[in-house]
């Protein structure tokens, strides 16, 4: 009985399991074949734009941007839709494209299958609610998240000028307990977004909305704490997160941005490359960017100001060679 048992534990690791985009790829390769409308030195070049992978949201898969584009698609996409929902076991299908290059990023994905793009998602028992094709949301960032849910925020005033749906404003204020957040945003889906989850996780209270651009929007002298969190730069906004700060005690920046680490050898000589930094690059962003707050400050608020570097935190890698990474700096007045 025992060699009897090895010999079919054998046989069952030598029989291949097929992953979902393998049976994906293998359900529309048959299907291709069938109809019999595609060469078959083309059938293999479709298949290439069959996605291997897809970011899901409940009954929804946004699909690479490079999936799925070839004209011939056309001629049998409601089958192949339907092929797709069927072994994924989902109802819509929408795919990426570049961010919209509008002056608040917008999501610029395409609903190809399906009568609407509106997800629900729960990370770190936040509930979110947003429209894929008209609202931005980086799963990527869930480590951003987390770490604001570990601050304690419970007397202090935060100010998030990128405030998107809320994907930083709620765990501010479910989470790190901020008395009170000032969220603003430009996008009109994002705003409508941001006020139903502020509603459904019950803390619309605590948070007054800025439609609009923050540079002419954004509240000024009332901030402990202010969350830049646009890339690949906010440095627009640099000045009107000064301004938001208390003039009289100061506060906490955190500064996102996106850092290309492919600085020339002659730039990298001048760094320390202390152990925080990775890169040379990270460095000189930093200290770039220290220098230029501790400027802003004390010309805008007609005082001397002391920047203080506390942390430098990679989220994610965004791209070859590219890091998003987030710069906490604390800002204080000088005492004369």
């Amino acid at each position: 009985m025992p060699p009897t048992e090895t010999k079919n534990r054998s046989i069952l690791k030598s029989v291949k399991k097929f992953s979902p985009a393998d049976q994906l790829k293998q359900s529309i390769r048959d299907f291709l074949v069938e109809v019999g409308q595609v060469p078959d030195e083309d059938i293999e070049k479709l298949i290439q734009e069959v996605p291997h992978k897809w970011e899901r949201h409940g009954d929804l898969i946004i699909v690479p941007q490079r999936s799925l584009k070839d004209e011939s698609w056309k001629l049998f996409e409601k089958e192949v839709y339907e092929r797709i929902c069927q072994t994924l076991k989902i109802n819509r299908i929408a795919r990426k494209n570049p961010v919209n290059p509008n002056s608040y990023r917008s999501s610029n994905v395409e609903l190809l299958w399906g009568d609407n793009g509106i997800v629900q998602h729960t990370d770190n028992k936040i509930k979110y609610q947003w429209d894929v094709t008209k609202c931005m949301f980086s799963i990527g960032n869930i480590t951003e998240k987390l770490r604001i849910a570990s601050f304690d925020c419970s007397n202090e005033v935060v100010v998030d000028l990128f405030a998107g749906i809320g994907y930083f404003v709620l765990p501010y204020l479910i989470h790190a307990k901020a008395k009170h957040v000032h969220a603003c945003e430009m996008n009109p889906a994002s705003v409508e977004a941001l006020k139903g989850n502020l509603k459904s996780n019950n803390v619309e209270d605590r948070c007054t909305i800025y439609f609009g651009d923050n540079r002419t929007t954004a509240p000024t002298n009332v901030a402990d704490r202010v969350n830049l969190g646009l890339i690949p730069s906010s440095e627009l906004s640099w000045e009107t997160a000064c301004r938001a700060l208390k003039d009289e005690t100061g506060g906490v920046l955190h500064i996102h941005a996106n850092i290309d680490s492919k600085t020339p050898k002659t730039e990298q000589s001048n760094c320390i490359n202390k152990p925080q930094f990775k890169y040379p690059e990270w460095e000189l962003w930093t200290n770039y960017a220290v220098s230029s707050f501790e400027q802003m400050l004390s010309r805008l608020k007609s005082r001397k100001w002391k920047v203080t570097f506390l942390h430098l935190e990679h989220v994610k890698s965004y791209g070859p060679h590219v890091d998003h990474v987030v710069l906490d700096i604390e800002c204080r007045p000088i005492v004369m």
